[in-house]
């Protein structure tokens, strides 16, 4: 039988990608509820043809094999308890907490199966660069992430903008970042070394570029993240013994990890065991979380 999914929230583009990548796996949208963005709501509930739900509750009632969330991060951890009481699996969309008190927050849920990830981590290019690095003596990892902050600037979505809302700049696009990281170098904890940020002529709130440094067991590491304007940009250079390996992410939805995420909301639903486990994301949130701190003592203009 087909598995049924449900959807709780649809604050960003990720779970509009979702519907079709899992529809195409066969599965039944059950239903979907938010409490935030009513025009997306109407959005989704159009092109995908889908139950609307009044209450978090009445979805999680229907009983859904496993749900799909992306509220509001500050909403995040209000979900995942009810999801939690319900018995349900739920796989979130970043991000989960915008700073310290929402990572404790986060890690202090009642038990339950749930995950969240950035899809690159899933990004087939990026896997195997980890694989053919597991062998290789490694003393450096650039990571460069790239995405236009414009629509985050404007109307509905400017609340990813604010160091409050999805932590700004640094939280919202950084977590690709350090969850990239983590693909080459599982659970690790960076120690910052130095960072700096600008806003540029950017109206925003948080940041428009930002560079840190930072060092993970004897390996130098640096991430860039920038939400300028022009094309993605997702990518990592890995210098190691035997030379300097680059890679860069294809923008298509495979490429991204978008089909790999799909999968993995699929064995979430099947299988007991997260498929990224709760020690890994809570090093992937320290490590942004510093960075994103460090980084704005150094707003340089």
């Amino acid at each position: 039988m087909a598995a049924r999914v449900g959807f709780a929230g649809v604050a960003h583009s990720h779970p509009f990608t979702d519907a079709e990548n899992l529809r195409t796996r066969g599965v039944r949208l059950a239903g979907v509820w938010d409490a935030d963005d009513p025009r997306r709501l109407d959005e989704f509930t159009r092109r995908f043809d889908v139950p609307v739900c009044t209450r978090l509750n009445d979805l999680l009632e229907d009983g859904p094999d496993v749900v799909v969330a992306t509220p509001r991060t500050p909403r995040a951890a209000e979900v995942a308890r009810a999801c939690a009481s319900a018995g349900i699996p739920v796989f979130f969309n970043k991000t989960v907490a915008a700073d310290a008190a929402g990572l404790d927050i986060w890690d202090h849920l009642p038990a339950g199966r749930r995950f969240t990830t950035s899809v690159l981590r899933f990004a087939p290019s990026l896997v195997r660069l980890a694989d053919d690095m597991a062998d290789r003596t490694v003393h450096a990892i650039d990571v460069h992430v790239q995405h236009d902050i414009a629509d985050f600037l404007v109307g509905a979505r400017r609340w990813q903008d604010a160091p409050d809302g999805a932590g700004g700049t640094l939280m919202n696009l950084g977590i690709h970042a350090w969850e990239m990281l983590d693909v080459l170098l599982p659970g690790s904890t960076a120690r910052m070394l130095s960072a700096t940020a600008a806003r540029g002529s950017a109206d925003t709130a948080s940041e428009l570029v930002a560079t840190v440094h930072a060092e993970v067991e004897g390996r130098a590491v640096s991430v860039t993240v920038s939400g300028v304007g022009g094309a993605d940009r997702y990518a990592v250079r890995v210098t190691a013994d035997d030379g300097v390996h680059d890679v860069r992410l294809p923008q298509d939805p495979e490429g991204l990890g978008y089909h790999g995420t799909a999968d993995a909301i699929l064995q979430l639903a099947r299988e007991e065991e997260e498929p990224v486990a709760a020690e890994r994301t809570a090093s992937v949130y320290r490590n942004a979380i510093a960075a994103t701190e460090l980084a704005r003592r150094r707003i340089i203009g």
